[in-house]
């Protein structure tokens, strides 16, 4: 009998699903415009009409789901999450079982990504820490097949340690955050704010050597022009050794270092993963964090770390959606293993 594990991916955006079968390829990939503003149950509705596409092939094995924000221990949503206008308080988990009658599990989707890269890695990595970078910055840690949850999933919010405190103002009501100065947006905005010579906030994060009047600066012409970067924008142009975007890359380094740091010596992990959209334009950041964090934390809490890119790329929510579902019906070995078969099958999917 066919057996079919899904994974669902929560966001402000947009909903994404996958399908995997036992052999780790990749089935089914579907896709559904979040209707935030609308509130909960529309949300809902769309998440159904998902998990029907996800079904087509035959009944679903299991389902592993990610949301932005807490989830308490019954799979509610607690807090406010991805926008989602009246989302705190949903009994996601129990809604989607039913859904898609088939067992289901709920949890924090930075977790999900930890777990997917954990899985990948199993036969080499007993504890590692993932950074997702992208709109927000989040983190997940995973020992020995276990993600550490704490209370109501939130642990590891790696993005909100204070790497500049008073610094920049963060989304989340706090100054100082790495997500300030290092997710996607913040990268875009403080390129901005340098070209157009406003305060960036950046403080002890300031790099040197760099000239502050970005002279040849293509990226900087830009922004007085009016332009809006971002992320994708500032990399492109670090490729062209653009001065501008060495400046901000620096500052974005450092900050992810100190975070990277603070994990490492809470946590000790012996692999740190780099995931989500910024890392795919940026892949120097791996060796750049794994040469400033001995400046930033005691010998042996790196000595024996490595810092590495996402094998499941952006998609690593997705597929840790997918394989931590199937967990709830497989043994450990057979989730390890469906991850390395997934990763061998899906490279084409993932750079979709």
């Amino acid at each position: 009998m066919d057996r079919y594990y899904a994974g669902i991916d929560i966001g402000g955006q947009s909903l994404k699903g996958i399908v995997l079968d036992r052999t780790g390829k990749l089935r089914i990939e579907a896709v559904r415009k979040t209707p935030a503003r609308e509130g909960r149950d529309a949300v809902l509705s769309s998440i159904a009409d998902l998990v029907i596409e996800l079904s087509s092939l035959g009944p679903l094995s299991s389902v592993g789901v990610g949301s932005p924000g807490g989830v308490d221990r019954a799979a509610v949503v607690v807090g406010m999450a991805a926008n989602i206008a009246g989302w705190a308080g949903t009994a996601l988990g129990k809604a989607l079982a039913e859904m898609a009658g088939a067992p289901c599990v709920l949890r924090n989707d930075a977790n999900m990504a930890a777990y997917a890269e954990w899985s990948a890695r199993a036969a080499t990595s007993s504890a590692l820490l993932f950074i997702g970078l992208g709109t927000g910055i989040g983190g997940g840690f995973v020992e020995d097949g276990r993600i550490l949850g704490g209370c109501n999933d939130r642990a590891v919010e790696i993005g909100h340690f204070i790497v500049e405190p008073g610094g920049r103002s963060c989304a989340c009501g706090v100054a100082g955050c790495a997500e300030a100065y290092a997710s996607g947006p913040s990268i875009g905005r403080i390129a901005v704010d340098l070209a157009l010579g406003r305060d960036a906030g950046l403080g002890s994060l300031e790099p040197e050597g760099i000239d502050r009047s970005f002279k040849g600066s293509v990226l900087a012409a830009r922004a007085r022009a009016g332009a809006r970067l971002n992320a994708f924008e500032v990399y492109a142009a670090y490729t062209e050794g653009d001065l501008l975007a060495r400046f901000v890359d620096a500052v974005a380094q450092a900050a992810l270092a100190r975070a990277a740091a603070a994990g490492l010596a809470l946590l000790a992990p012996d692999t740190i993963v780099l995931g989500g959209g910024v890392i795919e334009g940026a892949p120097h950041l791996c060796s750049s964090i794994q040469a400033l964090i001995p400046k930033l934390v005691y010998r042996d809490a790196w000595k024996d770390c490595r810092v590495e890119k996402a094998r499941f790329l952006h998609k690593a929510g997705l597929y840790g959606a997918a394989l931590y579902g199937a967990a709830l019906v497989e043994s450990r070995e057979e989730v390890t293993s469906l991850a390395a078969r997934a990763l061998e099958q899906s490279s084409a999917a993932l750079r979709r």
